[in-house]
């Protein structure tokens, strides 16, 4: 399936380039022919394309189970934006372990990277697509020091995404904003200190 993604990232590339030297070649005597409404036309479409490729790779790594959402902001629950690491926080789901992971720079925690490292297993599953082709990803985790239930969108068109995850036992509840990769393209560190 990875075989697959990548041939049609490979395909859409090659499609823009393509796309790119036939207009070079048209230029005639190194004139630039194109106007400028033509060619941030051009510019849009490879945008969209690496865009949408990026999409299909985050929908084809929840489907797989192995992903890893890159939060560099954080909301509370009373909507405070907290900018963050992006290679510290995340939520992610790895070999059936769902991993949450907050750290902020300058504090100390359990996790020894200013915050703390919760896992557990996830149960209850479910992914859906609605009309417009956005995603869905539910899951209830069950572990040590986290029982939550956690809720991933990715709006069509690009791999950013935010996951809520609220507690089951208070009224906790925080949101995770950054790119949803799969887990073998993530820069994230864990820490070996987890609950």
């Amino acid at each position: 399936m990875k075989t697959k993604i990548l041939t049609m990232v490979m395909g859409v590339l090659l499609g823009v380039g393509t796309i790119t030297q036939a207009y070079a070649q048209n230029s005639g005597n190194g004139q630039d022919t194109m106007t400028r409404q033509e060619k941030r036309a051009m510019k849009k479409k490879q945008r969209e394309a690496a865009n949408m490729a990026q999409f299909e790779q985050a929908k084809q790594a929840l489907e797989n189970g192995d992903w890893v959402l890159e939060a560099n902001r954080l909301y509370t629950k009373w909507g405070r934006l907290i900018n963050v690491s992006d290679q510290t926080n995340f939520v992610s789901l790895e070999n059936n372990t769902a991993y949450m992971q907050l750290a902020f720079n300058g504090y100390t925690g359990p996790n020894g990277l200013g915050g703390i490292t919760l896992k557990g297993k996830p149960t209850q599953i479910k992914m859906t697509e609605d009309k417009n082709g956005n995603i869905t990803y539910q899951m209830s985790v069950i572990g040590n020091a986290l029982t939550a239930d956690i809720t991933v969108r990715l709006s069509k068109g690009n791999n950013f995404a935010d996951a809520e995850v609220s507690a089951a036992t208070t009224s906790a509840r925080l949101r995770f904003a950054g790119q949803l990769v799969p887990l073998d393209q993530s820069t994230t560190y864990r820490s070996g200190m987890d609950f």
